[in-house]
């Protein structure tokens, strides 16, 4: 009896730390994702884009933060800040995703990830690690693909070089479309804190520095981001 007792008390606790587990291992596994396209991006061309996506949208961020941290003096400089603020952020989310999805090889994908066999309770650990691992690489391997790429231009996709997953990836990712309305609207924003700056400076409080600088961020990253991206792209080989 007691045996018994203590056999369902162990397994009750070993179902327990395995979904903690894979609960907290949610964050980790995103972060993997990003990273295994970021660090791709880096060996290659695109590095000198995510450079200046990087470095251009990331202060506009921090000076957002800064207003919020000074109380917010002036409403209209505050809203405008904290909505470039988003911009930039899909911006950079945008470079990671356009980069690590134009380096990243369909070739060097692991097949037979979808077809794994179940786990089975009696198989041993390493077995256990081993479906763990695949089910990462699996999901990596989707997310690249992209969530509504089908089968068949799964296979189109693998039979092109690198500039020619520029151009598919351009024209025909849903993603990329979204974000290219997105960068309309983000191109509009932008126009709009010239008034959004002279109105912060009758409030006072020195947010019209802040919108300034975030200003000079946005259109250099409008000009330069264009560049670095088009130099990218002649350098892949």
């Amino acid at each position: 009896m007691a045996a018994i007792l203590c056999n369902g008390i162990g397994k009750l606790c070993s179902s327990t730390c395995d979904a903690l587990g894979s609960i907290l291992s949610l964050p980790c596994k995103a972060c993997g994702i990003a990273c295994d396209g970021v660090t791709q991006a880096l060996k290659s061309p695109f590095c000198l884009y995510l450079t200046v996506a990087m470095g251009l949208n990331i202060p506009p961020v921090i000076f957002a933060g800064q207003a919020v941290a000074n109380g917010g003096g002036c409403n209209v400089a505050l809203q405008w800040l904290l909505i470039n603020a988003f911009f930039c952020i899909v911006n950079v989310a945008a470079a990671v995703y356009i980069s690590g999805k134009v380096v990243h090889d369909p070739n060097d994908d692991v097949d037979g990830g979808d077809n794994d066999a179940p786990y089975i309770e009696a198989t041993m650990e390493s077995n256990k690690t081993e479906q763990q691992q695949q089910q990462s690489s699996s999901g990596i391997k989707k997310f690249w693909q992209g969530p509504f790429t089908t089968a068949d231009e799964t296979r189109v996709v693998k039979s092109l070089t690198k500039v020619g997953r520029v151009r598919d990836v351009l024209c025909y990712d849903p993603m990329v479309a979204v974000y290219i309305i997105i960068g309309i609207f983000y191109i509009i924003w932008q126009s709009m804190g010239f008034s959004r700056m002279n109105q912060a400076a009758d409030c006072g409080g020195g947010e019209e520095q802040l919108i300034t600088r975030a200003l000079s961020c946005g259109f250099l990253f409008i000009s330069l981001g264009a560049t670095a991206f088009g130099c990218s792209v002649c350098c892949l080989r």
